[in-house]
């Protein structure tokens, strides 16, 4: 879910061997996407006795299914401008040498702390040892969609539906001629539309096909920018769609405030994805110091960004202590002061979100960095 680099133009008339450049301003739209997924798992902060929060976190925050979204279109963006930039550089043979490479980075960022959860999951949740295989392959989205139910690692299909298309996508974008890639990408975003219509319901978005289109719109935005002329016409298209799904995001938000049910909700991925790339179109054009300064370019924010892959995998987990803490808390200080601070729903919440960025900054640094080092060893224009 987490790709380091980012071939882009710095504007339009910026030439065709621009070099890979580090966007910090998507490691702050990383950290909104986990941030989304995280409220959407563990509630808000607050209770049911707030309705003005609730009516802005209804309309204003989106939900984990569209981090979810932000994440893949990310990934697609991201994935197809490294290829694409890799190609110009390779050929014949030597792509061989690129789709090799490629593999081997991509386990170096994804496998080490996702199997260390799986080795943990497997002596604490009977489902997860006796469907052990679909998590080793990587095919845990493949499970829900055949039990059409979820098990005690279900947040991992989304690494599933990303392994599936990295194992896909490099040949597709490395061997097909560049001025038929349009057609590639706009199949993509009709086939992820059709099937997701087809298969509506808990099912919908777990096959890899089902979410291909959030994947192709991040793919279509990198391919033009290439092009000077393709980016004018792709973000002259982008200005165009925007404020329609804008409408049709808050219109499905009013629909679900009110209770009602929804109208078109296979479109709802697709329009995240509109609206992730309309997002990434102002990050990677974005010309003001102040938003730079302090959203784009925030310490903070970027390295939630960084720590967003552990986030995603282990958050689940942690609030499921907090009925031990608050009982434990109870029993053993039930008249000190501070008991009923500890206890509160609150301070928990806040304990729960400082002990995940904490494993996640271990995990980052003693785990992920150290083993990042070896993609050194696999550069893309090595062959």
């Amino acid at each position: 879910m987490y790709v380091a680099a980012l071939p882009v133009r710095s504007s339009p008339s910026t030439s065709e061997n621009t070099v890979l450049k580090h966007i910090k301003g998507l490691d702050t739209l990383r950290a909104f996407a986990v941030l989304f997924v995280l409220i959407q798992h563990w509630g808000p902060a607050f209770g049911a006795h707030h309705p003005t929060l609730q009516f802005l976190q209804c309309f204003f925050v989106p939900d984990g299914g569209a981090g979810v979204h932000m994440f893949f279109v990310l990934s697609g963006f991201l994935i197809t401008g490294i290829l694409l930039k890799a190609k110009e550089e390779a050929h014949g043979s030597s792509r061989i040498g690129v789709i090799k490479n490629f593999f081997i980075r991509r386990a170096l960022r994804i496998f080490p702390i996702y199997y260390i959860l799986i080795i943990i999951l497997y002596f604490c949740y009977p489902d997860i040892k006796e469907n052990i295989t679909y998590f080793l392959t990587y095919t845990s989205n493949i499970l829900s969609y055949r039990t059409n139910s979820w098990n005690s690692a279900s947040h991992t299909w989304t690494l599933a539906v990303e392994e599936q298309f990295y194992l896909c996508w490099p040949w597709l974008i490395l061997f097909i001629n560049n001025k038929y890639l349009k057609y590639v990408f706009a199949g993509a975003i009709a086939v992820g539309i059709i099937s997701t219509y087809l298969i509506q319901g808990v099912r919908g978005p777990l096959l890899v096909f089902n979410s291909i289109d959030a994947f192709g719109i991040g793919a279509w935005y990198a391919y033009a920018r290439l092009n000077e002329q393709r980016t004018l016409r792709s973000e002259k298209i982008i200005k165009i769609v925007t404020p329609v799904c804008l409408l049709l995001y808050f219109y499905w938000k009013a629909v679900l405030y009110a209770g009602t049910p929804l109208y078109a909700p296979f479109l709802i991925k697709t329009v995240d994805s509109i609206l992730t790339i309309w997002l990434i179109m102002r990050i990677v054009n974005n010309r003001s110091q102040l938003v730079k300064k302090y959203v784009l370019e925030n310490r903070f924010l970027n390295f939630i960004g960084k720590i967003s892959y552990c986030l995603y995998l282990i958050h689940i987990y942690i609030p499921l202590f907090n009925p031990t803490i608050r009982t434990w808390v109870l029993n053993t200080m039930p008249h000190n002061p501070v008991t009923g601070i500890i206890a509160d729903r609150f301070f928990l919440y806040f304990l729960d979100l400082v002990i995940v960025c904490t494993i996640a900054l271990l995990s980052y640094y003693l785990i992920e960095q150290p083993i990042l080092r070896l993609k050194k060893l696999f550069k893309y224009n090595s062959g």
